[in-house]
């Protein structure tokens, strides 16, 4: 399968080089950036001058109306609003698309209102959301992929299974959520360079941020297709997700908690029983022993989610701790799980769950 890598260059973009490397059965034929057009990747990316693309060229990307002939799949590591410019002419070019940015997570209301910005009639609604825990089986034939946004993913693992079980109260889930710097993209800001963001913790965007709609948009439509339209009166509502995102002073990582009050109380035995059930054919979600919490050490360079998971009986809460790297599960990583599942490749091909620590 022949590929094509749009903003490359970007944190995320880079990851993607990263892991395609070594493959075998895919071969990178092209590479965009705005940045360092008419440079080779060796130049640019010097970690990656023994690959069998170092002598490629970046492109300019604002105008990639060529591709070498044979191009499969482009993945597009673009910020969001850029992604609606370029879309429509990769798929009149019967290209297959894996987006990173938000630009085609969300329905028109909610992506009006959470980014700002003009919804894209024609292809938003074709879009297939790119959790493959979620949807694997659309994924396979999709022609445009949303891939998922890191809080969004890492929440969403989190919580898929009590929602799906109908064992908690939608209408008000909470979410303590904490990533490392690479999160806020590779353009420097105030607030994200290193003097700012060293030996301190704050909070950004709160009650704004746009992973929000994402998650109570995925965990409506697992409840949805895992119930059926029939509902209890209790859960006849879309979830509601209050969430506070905060900005560690590390490179990579998420940390989300997740609260929810139970509608009746359960065991741990029976909380552990429910996840690992729910995961135990997907090869990049792990559950952790009764008592375990994750850390997130243990997932940097990997594309693995961890779960912990506690019931405090006192409050009938459940609180579902999750980790993973925002730049692999939680980005590129997923976004080649993503190409796997759509090429037949295997979906856990060329994918690390060794942690660097």
């Amino acid at each position: 399968m022949r590929i094509a890598v749009i903003g490359a260059t970007g944190y995320s973009g880079t990851e993607a080089l990263r892991l395609l490397a070594p493959r075998t059965d895919l071969e990178v034929v092209w590479v965009g950036s705005h940045t360092q057009a008419g440079k080779t990747v060796k130049t640019v990316l010097p970690q990656l001058q023994n690959t069998t693309f170092s002598e490629l060229i970046f492109a300019d990307y604002t105008n990639p109306t060529v591709f070498p002939e044979g191009t499969e799949v482009v993945l597009l590591a673009l910020p969001h609003g850029e992604a609606l410019q370029i879309v429509p002419q990769l798929v009149e070019q019967d290209l297959r698309v894996i987006d990173f940015s938000g630009d085609f997570r969300l329905d028109k209301t909610a992506y009006e209102k959470w980014y700002g910005r003009p919804w894209d009639t024609l292809y938003s609604g074709q879009a297939v959301y790119g959790l493959p825990e979620l949807n694997k089986k659309w994924i396979k034939d999709a022609t445009l992929i949303a891939n998922p946004g890191c809080y969004a993913t890492t929440a969403a693992l989190a919580l898929l299974p009590l929602v799906e079980a109908g064992w908690i109260d939608c209408s008000r889930i909470m979410i303590d959520a904490k990533s490392g710097v690479s999160g806020a993209g590779k353009a420097p800001t105030t607030g994200t360079h290193f003097v700012e963001v060293q030996e301190s913790l704050r909070a950004y965007k709160v009650g704004t941020h746009q992973h929000t709609p994402e998650i109570e948009q995925t965990l409506h439509e697992a409840r949805r297709r895992w119930q059926g339209e029939e509902q209890n009166a209790r859960d006849s509502e879309r979830p509601t997700v209050l969430m506070t995102t905060q900005l560690l002073p590390i490179r990579r990582g998420i940390y989300v908690t997740a609260y929810a009050l139970l509608h009746e109380d359960i065991e741990q035995e029976e909380l552990y029983t429910l996840y690992t059930k729910r995961y135990e054919q997907e090869p990049f979600v792990q559950v952790l022993p009764i008592g375990q919490v994750p850390e997130i050490r243990y997932v940097v360079g990997t594309n693995l989610c961890q779960i912990g998971l506690h019931v405090d009986h006192r409050t009938r809460t459940v609180l579902v701790m999750a980790t993973l790297d925002n730049l692999i599960k939680g980005a590129a990583g997923q976004a080649i799980q993503n190409l796997n599942i759509m090429g037949d490749l295997g979906e856990a091909t060329g994918l690390p769950i060794d942690p660097w620590f």
